[in-house]
């Protein structure tokens, strides 16, 4: 059996309370592998809630948020600490991750991490001297590959796309993300609704999503976490009427699911080089078919025709989601059975693991 080091989140606990990919998969990989007799230490925030015999939460955080005005019109702690103070205390955050990792260096042998300060990270690592595999949750770009190369990082990508644009580092091993349909029930049956949730910036496009079910004259339900206040403010907002286009927030994961399981199908205009995209199989999970753009790693999850449609531009969008009936909502959730399932994705870490 492994004593494995689990680096899980500087900014949210783990699980997460709302939509937070990244969280989500640190929490199956801990569960997962504890489940295999392996002991994990897993460092993530105090308010992480985590419980199993084989796993040791090390707390590296107690605050991960900012808090805004309250009732007493305080001010803000961004305004108290300057405008980096979010940026400042995620690098504290992480910090405490270095601190803790030399401090509990005698019970595990093997890093797996997921942090997005993955840099601050690598060569920590090297002065460890344990082996060390880094998950890249997120695109690849030039200088943090720079120090990739330098500090001869070992890296598992979640997607084969993820790799295109640097083919030449040290991968591990590409091992896609997955889901609990144990959680992630299926419906056969859907309302009549379409659903985008994620995060609500330009990269994302959601406001793509909602000219296409304008131009299907269908309903849209729209949330998630608001990442560009501007964009949310100048792109979105205008067009929410809670009837045609109905804004739903950031959610917790039983309501999430429930959206999930109703909708009719998820809309997925992506724009940027997606490195996979949970929430694609999280609405598959639940039977609902997937109407998306194929950038990134979109074209390894849906199948065209198939468990969903790849579409170039919102009217393809608009034609599509007419035909969405032509999709078996039950092929959608074997897909994920198949393909995308926790067994298989644990599987495949403890082969890496104990390389």
């Amino acid at each position: 059996m492994m004593n494995i080091a689990i680096l899980g989140s500087v900014t949210s606990p783990i699980p997460p309370s709302g939509q937070a990919a990244i969280e989500r998969l640190a929490f199956y990989q801990a569960i997962g592998l504890a489940e295999r007799g392996h002991k994990v230490l897993l460092f993530a925030p105090a308010s992480s809630q985590i419980s199993h015999k084989n796993i040791k939460l090390i707390k590296i955080a107690s605050k991960v948020s900012l808090t805004g005005v309250g009732a007493e019109g305080k001010v803000k702690e961004e305004e108290k600490y300057g405008a980096s103070y979010k940026l400042r205390l995620e690098i504290v955050n992480l910090a405490n991750v270095i601190d803790q990792l030399f401090a509990n260096a005698e019970e595990y042998d093997i890093i797996l991490n997921n942090l997005r300060g993955e840099a601050v990270i690598f060569s920590i690592v090297s002065m460890l001297k344990k082996p060390a595999y880094h998950v890249m949750h997120l695109p690849l770009f030039p200088e943090l590959i720079d120090n990739i190369k330098r500090n001869n990082v070992s890296l598992i990508s979640i997607s084969n796309a993820q790799r295109k644009a640097f083919p030449d580092l040290k991968y591990k091993s590409t091992i896609y993300n997955a889901v609990d349909t144990d959680k992630f029930l299926f419906s056969p049956k859907h309302d009549n609704y379409l659903l985008y949730l994620g995060s609500i910036g330009k990269n994302k496009n959601p406001k793509d999503a909602i000219l296409a079910a304008r131009q299907a004259g269908e309903v849209l339900l729209i949330g998630g976490r608001i990442k560009d206040e501007i964009y949310f403010k100048e792109e979105i907002a205008p067009y929410i009427d809670n009837e045609k286009i109905q804004w739903v927030g950031e959610k917790k994961p039983d309501t999430i699911i429930s959206l999930y399981q109703g909708a009719k199908a998820f809309l997925f205009p992506t724009l940027w080089e997606e490195p996979f995209g949970l929430v694609l199989i999280e609405a598959m999970s639940c039977g609902t078919p997937v109407i998306a753009y194929p950038n990134g790693a979109v074209p390894e999850i849906i199948e065209n025709g198939v468990n969903g449609y790849l579409v170039n531009n919102c009217d393809e969008m608009a034609m599509k989601i007419k035909d969405i009936e032509k999709i078996d909502r039950l092929v959608c959730r074997k897909t994920v059975e198949e393909k995308f399932n926790i067994k298989q994705m644990i599987d495949e870490y403890e082969k890496v693991l104990k390389l």
